[in-house]
């Protein structure tokens, strides 16, 4: 499997460039860049480099150990998407009637800010948050702000932007393919493409910005992909991405019940529902919110 995923970067420009589909010229939202490995080149030094971890690289590169070669060709990612945000939070509260509170105080100081519910050990609690910035000292800034106006339990908490398997909305087809591996099939339906790895299912499907062919809109189901990256468990879910902003129940099965959990940051929306024997991952949906 590692062998035919190294074979498939290998050859992944020349075929993307080769092809021709509905969804326009191929421009990609994120450009990443390819580098040749030099003799003294490691993980580490080409990390500290470009800034980005080396089990980043490990993972978009398909890489099982921490060696690499001189003259081997290697994918340096565009991540500017996938950096972690700092976020101001200006008190957390076990009543939402409190967090509205704080909100209001906030807002007659000049400060705008919002509530974000978090669902920890079914428990539900409310975090009132005052920006969420890409630089770390603007939010120092903010909560120094936040404690000069009385807030005195105002701290920072950093947070990735939501994604499955690395991929965030705003990413290019060709950063989807790198990942997830290249489709034994695909069809497509206006601007959503369906992507089949195991003539079964569809393991992806991924609508597109008609403005620039960046990824709109991301569904992914783990029974039908050849990759093993992607969690298939709500345990590896929790793991991955934290306490849920909320929890649903819904009807699947036409009498049985599935597990909604649903995350939301900085206008993204991730909901992933958990099949009705509580554990297993039926398939994840990352799209922009309605608000």
């Amino acid at each position: 499997m590692i062998r035919f995923k190294r074979f498939l970067q290998a050859v992944l420009c020349t075929v993307l460039m080769g092809s021709v589909f509905y969804f326009g010229n191929g421009k990609a939202f994120a450009e990443d860049i390819y580098i040749t490995i030099k003799k003294g080149d490691t993980l580490y030094s080409i990390s500290k480099k470009y800034n980005i971890s080396v089990e980043v690289l490990k993972e978009y590169n398909q890489l099982t150990s921490n060696k690499i070669i001189a003259g081997q060709k290697f994918l340096i990612p565009d991540l500017e998407q996938t950096k972690p945000l700092y976020v101001v939070v200006a008190g957390s509260f076990s009543k939402k009637a409190n967090a509205d509170k704080r909100v209001t105080l906030l807002k007659k100081k000049g400060i705008e800010a919002v509530v974000v519910k978090k669902v920890i050990n079914g428990k539900s609690l409310y975090r009132v948050q005052a920006g969420a910035f890409s630089s770390k000292s603007k939010a120092e800034k903010m909560k120094t702000k936040l404690k000069k106006n009385g807030i005195k339990d105002a701290f920072l908490l950093t947070e990735k932007p939501l994604h499955i398997n690395g991929i965030t909305l705003g990413a290019s087809y060709k950063q989807l393919v790198q990942i997830f591996g290249q489709p034994l099939k695909t069809e497509d339906d206006q601007n959503t493409r369906s992507l089949y790895y195991k003539n079964e299912g569809a393991g992806v499907r991924v609508t597109f910005n008609t403005a620039n062919d960046s990824i709109d809109q991301l569904q992914v189901y783990p029974e039908f992909l050849i990759t093993v990256s992607v969690p298939t468990e709500k345990s590896e879910i929790l793991k991955l991405y934290g306490n849920p902003n909320d929890v649903k129940i819904v009807s699947c099965y036409e009498s049985a019940q599935c597990e909604q959990l649903i995350y939301t940051f900085n206008k993204k929306q991730l909901m992933i529902q958990i099949d009705r024997d509580g554990k297993t991952v039926q398939y994840l949906d990352l799209r922009k919110t309605q608000k």
